[in-house]
């Protein structure tokens, strides 16, 4: 009799780990909570050449009802157009959320986007963009407050459209929603740099959410620096209509910041022997001014 109420408390023992083990790994977080805020970076291009850096904002703005269903709004806002133009563009989304699975609301038919209970070699179809996601690995991410969510990490079988890394309950890593893939197209997406809840940071970034560079002209240009193609320093020369309290910013094109310092007289050294060939950007500014430039590290 004892062996018999033993092997049962086994048992139960077990079915409880479990239970406890599937409960934490499909664990289910609201999607776009009213109010959450993505900024994501996106890189613009000028005659083929990745030129600056604009910025991409979703907020999660109210629920609407759409076809009887209760859905998420997301408004994106763009400042810089695809060209490093300032055009303000204002744009509706629309998400419904059922458990783990997140659905795209367009035309009144719903389209599943993300299926957050799926494990590694698992996947799912994503009708509205003809594409088959698989989930390659599951990794974790910590975010700002402390807590961890789940990272699936997949791949895509249309590569017409772009998918990317997906942070349970917050979305990919590169763009909210996917976007076509076009070869040569004017705009790259880029990653995220904050994201917020409840008014909350969990996500930040060594780059500022709303952070942009727009393209600077010749002339300011050279008052600057002598040349944009550098090898082994940056010399920077501070024009004289900005003030003594000079902050220099250098952010490779993820939008990370790779050197930064302050200054008050009038020329600077940077060295760049140490920095990896590609595309820069050069960001001065003081009270009075700001300008940004991009630097070629051949």
């Amino acid at each position: 009799m004892k062996r018999f109420i033993l092997k049962n408390k086994m048992l139960l023992l077990l079915f409880l780990m479990f239970f406890a083990s599937t409960e934490a790994f499909s664990q289910n977080y609201e999607f776009a909570p009213v109010g959450a805020e993505w900024y994501y970076t996106r890189f613009y291009r000028i005659e083929s050449v990745a030129s600056g850096i604009a910025c991409d904002k979703f907020t999660s703005v109210g629920t609407v009802i759409i076809n009887g269903i209760e859905c998420k709004e997301i408004e994106l806002y763009q400042h810089l157009d695809c060209h490093g133009v300032v055009n303000p563009h204002i744009e509706q989304k629309y998400v419904y959320q059922d458990g783990n699975l997140v659905y795209e609301m367009e035309n009144n038919e719903l389209y599943l986007l993300y299926d957050f209970s799926k494990g590694s070699g698992e996947y799912w179809i994503a009708p509205k963009y003809n594409d088959t996601i698989f989930v390659r690995n599951i990794s974790y991410i910590t975010l700002d407050d402390g807590t961890e969510r789940k990272v699936l990490e997949v791949a895509s079988s249309n590569f017409d459209w772009n998918f990317y890394d997906i942070i349970e309950g917050v979305g990919m890593t590169h763009s909210l929603f996917p976007h076509v893939y076009l070869d040569g197209s004017p705009c790259i997406e880029g990653p995220i740099r904050c994201y917020f809840e409840n008014g909350i940071q969990l996500i930040s970034s060594e780059t500022d959410c709303d952070y942009e560079v727009l393209s600077v002209g010749e002339e300011e240009c050279q008052m600057i620096v002598a040349n944009t193609l550098v090898s082994d320093a940056l010399h920077v020369t501070i024009p004289p209509k900005m003030d003594s309290q000079i902050t220099i910013k250098i952010f490779d094109l993820t939008g990370k910041l790779v050197y930064m310092t302050e200054t008050s007289g009038h020329s600077i050294d940077i060295p760049f022997e140490d920095k990896p060939v590609g595309i820069y950007l050069l960001h001065v500014s003081s009270l009075s001014d700001i300008i940004n430039i991009k630097i070629v590290k051949k």
